[in-house]
Order: structure tokens, then C-alpha cells, then sequence
């Protein structure tokens, strides 16, 4: 009887999907992110999660995989306007379309078929709302940065006040009046208004994201070239470290991407391997494996990371057990989240005390 439900369940998926569609597409509407948008960016990737659930249902078949497609799926309900509520809500009005439509066939959902679209669904959801919840976090820190943005500009005004008052008075003084102390406030006082002037130059000068909001533009980017700004911002670190940082990128590879998304990958991962580096090497690069793909991979001669560390390096939050691995632990699960917004993979090998390397998947042209 349960196979029999699922090759029925499998049928009426494959013969009622467009019908299927229209009944989610005329729930989903009535949600306020989706009031306005055409028919394609509605359906968006829900055709294919519906194909894959048909496919999972044939007896002999397993349960497929929704990763990509539900992760480029919270992606792009991201850019449409969606908040995470109406995420959730429009796979769950999915759910309730099937069991509509079932009962209405005479299909018992039960045992192994419920279990099957209640898995799927549910799967569907968290990774959509994991690749939502990066875009979040990368807008928020694009938010912060603008906010840094205004508050440096704003410190130069009065930083110029200074410097003009301080010369008004070396000026005015007579040198008769100058005794040793006050050359020496005015000299502590211009040296300080001199290097907090340059400390802001140099920031506004290279944190070109600075001001900028996040709105994605995905096109094809030379590899090489996007690895060199990442590294011209991490010179100073990387000198203070006593480490060589090396880009062995072909300066041909192009990948299919958002500049500010590739700039957060590599920029994680070197400032990982930096801080766990000393008088060392890392070497970032990168090779063909595919018409479609290519590996990258940032490695570096540094501690290692602890083999009980090794499965949990990729989960929001997680950081070392010493001191100076604190932090907030988001950096490389934002990583590995935006990979996967590529339809990529990523992984990790390490060994104590010979350093780390982190390999991960980019597509070579647009992707769907």
C-alpha cells in the first residue's frame, strides 16, 4: 500500500505540476514581498524542488538533495524584498498544496510519503534561510562599514579644526613666550591631530567598500585581479607578521560572480590564515577542474588547527579553545555559506604545527 502511495504521489507530482504551481503561486501572492513580482522570479527555483521531490519519491530512488536550490532560492528571495517569515511561509504553503492535492486524489499521506515531502520541505527551508540569513549578515556589515564611513568623514572636520588652532597659536605666541613646556604641548599636540589625520586617510583610502550598499551585481570577474585587492589590503598585517602572502592565481581565470561576495570569501580566509601565521607562507590559488568549475585554495604554514576542531571550523560561533583564537566565529561559516550560494563546496586539511588548507569551488560562468 505505501508503495503504491508514493508511485501515486510521484504521478500526480509529475502530471499536476504546473497546476501544482499555480495554486502555490496564488497563495504565495497574498504575501507582501510577492505581491508584485512576474510569474518566473514567483516560481524562481520551485519547479526544480518539486522535480527533485518527485524523484525522491520513486521507490527505488533516495532523498535528494536541495542545497543548491534552495540556497539560490534564499538568495534571490533576499534580493526581491522577502523578509524570513515570508521564507518559510511560502515553502510551508508548498506542503500544504501537496497534501491538498493528494487528498483530493484519494492519497493517504502517511508513513514513508509524508515522511519523504515533510524531510524535503523541511530541508528546503533550512537552507534557504541559512543562504538568507549570509545576505543579512553581509548587509548589516556592509551597514556598519557606512556607518564607519560617516563617522571618519566627520573626523576630519574637526581634526582640520585643530590643526588650524594649534598653528593659530604657534603663530600668534611670541618666541619670547615659547618656553619649553609649551614647545613641547604644541609639539605632543601637532603630532597627535598629524597621525590621527593620516590613521583616517588611510582608511577612508583603502577600505573602498566603505559607504557602499550591498546590492550584488553577479558577472563574470578575472580571479587574479580580485585576489590582489583583497591582498593590497592586507599588507600591513601581513608585514606585521613577519608573512609572505603569494597569489599564484592565473591571471586569466574568470569566475561568475558578486565582487563584494568574492572579496568576503578571500578576505575571511586570509585573515584566518594571518592570524594563526607567523614568519610564514601562504599561498592562495586557484585550477580548472570543469567547463563550469574552478577549485580555489588559501594555504597557509601555520599552527593547524586541532584535530577536534577540524568538523566544527565551519559552524556559526565556533572558535578556538586559546586566547587568541577568540572571536565572533562567523567568518568561515559565512564562507562556506556563500559558496554554497555559488553551488559550490568547501573543506578543510590541516595538520598541528604545518598550517592549514582551505579548498573551495567557484562556477566559471552563470549558474542556475
Amino acid at each position: 500500500m505505501e508503495n503504491q502511495n508514493l508511485i501515486r504521489l510521484f504521478a500526480l507530482i509529475r502530471d499536476q505540476r504546473d497546476n501544482l504551481l499555480a495554486r502555490w503561486r496564488q497563495q504565495v501572492r497574498q504575501l507582501p514581498g510577492a505581491a508584485n513580482l512576474d510569474v518566473p522570479t514567483i516560481n524562481d527555483q520551485v519547479p526544480e524542488l518539486l522535480d527533485s521531490l518527485a524523484d525522491s519519491l520513486k521507490p527505488t530512488n533516495e532523498l535528494r538533495e536541495t542545497n543548491a536550490i534552495s540556497a539560490e532560492h534564499g538568495l534571490l528571495r533576499w534580493q526581491a524584498g522577502f523578509d524570513v517569515t515570508e521564507v518559510v511561509a511560502e515553502y510551508n504553503i508548498l506542503r500544504q498544496c501537496l497534501q491538498d492535492a493528494a487528498e483530493q486524489e484519494g492519497i493517504t499521506l502517511v508513513g514513508k510519503p509524508l515522511h519523504i515531502i515533510n524531510d524535503i520541505v523541511d530541508d528546503a527551508i533550512g537552507k534557504a534561510v541559512k543562504a538568507f540569513e549570509t545576505m543579512m549578515t553581509i548587509e548589516l556589515q556592509h551597514r556598519h562599514d557606512e556607518h564607519l564611513a560617516f563617522l571618519l568623514h566627520d573626523l576630519r572636520t574637526p581634526l582640520e579644526a585643530l590643526s588650524l588652532a594649534t598653528t593659530l597659536i604657534e603663530r600668534s605666541l611670541p618666541d619670547g613666550e615659547k618656553n619649553s613646556a609649551i614647545n613641547s604641548a604644541l609639539s605632543v599636540l601637532r603630532g597627535n591631530i598629524n597621525r590621527l589625520t593620516q590613521r583616517v586617510r588611510h582608511v577612508l583610502s583603502t577600505a573602498s567598500g566603505l559607504g557602499k550598499s550591498f546590492h550584488p551585481e553577479f558577472g563574470l570577474l578575472n580571479l587574479h585581479a580580485q585576489v590582489e585587492k583583497v591582498m593590497r589590503d592586507f599588507e600591513p598585517l601581513a608585514g606585521s607578521t613577519g608573512t609572505t602572502v603569494r597569489n599564484q592565481i592565473d591571471n586569466q581565470f574568470e569566475i561568475y560572480s558578486d565582487e563584494v561576495l568574492v572579496a568576503q570569501i578571500f578576505e575571511n580566509l586570509l585573515s584566518n590564515a594571518l592570524k594563526f601565521t607567523t614568519r610564514g607562507i601562504i599561498e592562495i590559488g586557484a585550477r580548472e577542474i570543469s567547463d563550469d568549475q574552478i577549485e580555489c585554495w588559501v594555504k597557509d604554514s601555520g599552527q593547524g588547527i586541532p584535530p577536534a576542531q577540524i568538523d566544527k571550523v565551519f559552524e556559526r560561533f565556533e572558535t578556538g579553545s586559546e586566547p587568541e583564537q577568540s572571536g565572533m566565529g562567523l567568518g568561515l561559516a559565512i564562507v562556506k555559506e556563500i559558496v554554497e550560494l555559488h553551488k559550490g563546496e568547501i573543506r578543510v586539511e590541516s595538520e598541528r604545527g604545518k598550517g592549514s588548507t582551505f579548498w573551495f569551488v567557484l562556477p566559471r560562468k552563470e549558474f542556475s
